[in-house]
């Protein structure tokens, strides 16, 4: 308790010390540490792409800003020479400080922001400590491959991986019925654990229409609503 209470404290003074973004962008700052030959890369989730926005290489201390001139919500991706990412969703206005180390990124960054910033933070956390989990299962089958009770093994690995789909699962349900009405969902809806998503139009039908209803009535105008609305209607069209 004594641990989570200073975790607290640590991101209410990270909060507290960052600058505030004027209405028309969103700024994202911090101090990693972090070789001074290292680049920080900054790019945007579009509905269809990505697009890189800017790099900076910090310098010694490790500080560093990014000012993204913004009218409308976005998702934005910090790239670490690993080749690992940080999603951010960010609005106009919105500060997110950034700080830890680049050890393990973006596992050992700490994010402090606005409300929705934190929930998406969270769910990327846990999201990562299952995604481990099944690394971990994927290993040991390599390492059975060869041996005589590999078809046991596989069977036994196949229901623990089971285990933590499901556990996957009803994370993502529970996010998307919680935050209906945040642009957030749209990437816990759509997001990939290993090579598939685990909400899926044939399945899930409900909630792609309830987050296209909901999002539709906050953000009209949003190319990333305007985008999922078109797939919903597409799905409609579908018999």
């Amino acid at each position: 308790m004594k641990l989570l209470h200073q975790g607290f404290l640590v991101l209410i003074v990270m909060f507290s010390a960052c600058s505030r973004a004027p209405r028309s962008e969103a700024l994202i700052m911090g101090k990693l540490a972090m070789s001074k030959s290292t680049q920080l890369l900054l790019s945007e989730l579009e509905p269809k792409s990505v697009r890189r926005i800017d790099s900076i290489v910090p310098g010694v201390s490790g500080d560093f800003q990014f000012r993204i001139p913004l009218t409308e919500p976005g998702f934005f991706m910090l790239h670490a020479p690993s080749g690992k990412v940080l999603v951010l969703m960010l609005h106009p206005g919105d500060t997110v400080c950034l700080s830890g180390s680049f050890e393990e990124f973006p596992d050992h960054v700490r994010v402090a922001g606005p409300e929705e910033t934190m929930w998406l933070d969270g769910f990327f956390r846990s999201t990562r400590l299952r995604e481990k989990k099944a690394d971990s299962l994927e290993l040991i089958l390599v390492e059975k491959q060869d041996s005589s009770g590999f078809y046991e093994w596989t069977r036994k690995l196949d229901t623990v991986f089971k285990a933590i789909w499901e556990e996957q699962r009803a994370e993502e349900i529970q996010f998307v019925q919680k935050h209906t009405s945040s642009l957030a969902s749209l990437i816990v809806l759509n997001y990939a654990f290993g090579l598939n998503t685990v909400l899926n139009p044939s399945d899930d039908k409900l909630w792609f229409e309830k987050l296209d209803s909901a999002l539709n009535l906050r953000y009209p105008a949003n190319k990333h609503v305007r985008y999922h609305h078109e797939r919903v209607k597409g799905m409609a069209a579908v018999p």
